[in-house]
């Protein structure tokens, strides 16, 4: 499976809505302008009014609703409460921190936490494999213990399946394919390997990035994988090293990439400022098949 296969998941029957928080900037609006062009979505802008209409007039965004917010934390609120209200499938990021964005999403009375722990889901189309991998998580959890790894797993494999269509082959990342004690990663691979093997999973762990890319280093190493070089998802030891893999994907590989917060109870949309438009349409995409 690639992105283009993706993009024919799409129902364009039922376009789905989406609540954008604080939309100020041009590179936010040309990307809903992108989805909306080819009838992806329907769009809930919250934010200055007067601004909002200039910069939808200029990048051509033409099927919105707005709502008029005077600050971000306003905005937030309000698209918010309407998404519990039945109004908007997905809450995305405008020109808010990231940190004002997501606290009211995990506010338990107003907000639209689901019992899970928030994790995000990067799917890359990268030219040197032969499908879709999926990468977690390198933009939200910063400190990581086994429990918060189920959880991060949990997450992934609920998108991984309904994007791919079944269960997905996982891979446990770490430096080497040993438990070593000095390397904590190692023990907690081997442990959630065990765990959604048993779950019904073809999982491995801990497993180095050649192996899990390349069915061919692991035979040199003389390691008996049933999934090496096949893998759907990577769960990192932790941010820093995912977070790595995806931008070096990204700059070096120059490969199609998008990005999605699953946990709430609809899909979140966090994008960057150094985002591409095309990583930003993707990532709207993704959200539109959760």
């Amino acid at each position: 499976m690639r992105y283009e296969d993706i993009y024919q998941k799409i129902n364009l029957e039922n376009p789905r809505t989406i609540n954008i928080v604080f939309p100020d900037s041009k590179p936010v609006f040309e990307a809903l302008a992108a989805a909306d062009k080819k009838g992806y979505i329907l769009t809930r802008l919250y934010g200055k009014t007067e601004n909002m209409k200039k910069l939808a007039a200029e990048t051509g965004l033409e099927h919105c609703i707005m709502i008029e917010a005077g600050d971000p934390g306003i905005a937030v609120a309000r698209a918010i409460a309407d998404i519990r209200e039945g109004e908007g499938d997905a809450l995305m990021k405008g020109d808010i921190a990231t940190a004002a964005f997501l606290s009211p999403v995990l506010d338990r009375e107003k907000g639209l936490r689901k019992g899970k722990l928030l994790s995000h889901i990067a799917v890359c189309d990268s030219p040197g494999y032969h499908k879709l991998l999926f990468l977690t998580d390198g933009a939200i959890n910063i400190e990581l213990d086994v429990e918060r790894k189920r959880s991060i797993t949990e997450n992934a494999i609920e998108f991984t399946e309904k994007v791919v269509g079944e269960k997905p082959k996982i891979a446990f990342a770490a430096i080497v394919e040993k438990i070593n004690p000095k390397l904590p990663e190692t023990g907690e691979a081997a442990l959630l390997a065990e765990e959604f093997i048993v779950r019904g999973y073809q999982a491995e762990g801990p497993m180095a990035l050649d192996v899990i890319l390349n069915a061919e280093a692991a035979k040199k190493k003389g390691i008996t994988s049933q999934i090496s070089g096949d893998v759907d998802l990577i769960v990192f030891p932790n941010i820093t090293v995912c977070n790595f893999m995806l931008k070096q994907m990204i700059e070096l590989q120059h490969a199609p990439v998008g990005g999605i917060i699953m946990g709430a109870r609809v899909p979140l949309i966090l994008l960057s400022r150094s985002d591409r438009p095309s990583e930003k349409l993707n990532s709207i995409t993704l959200s539109l098949i959760c």
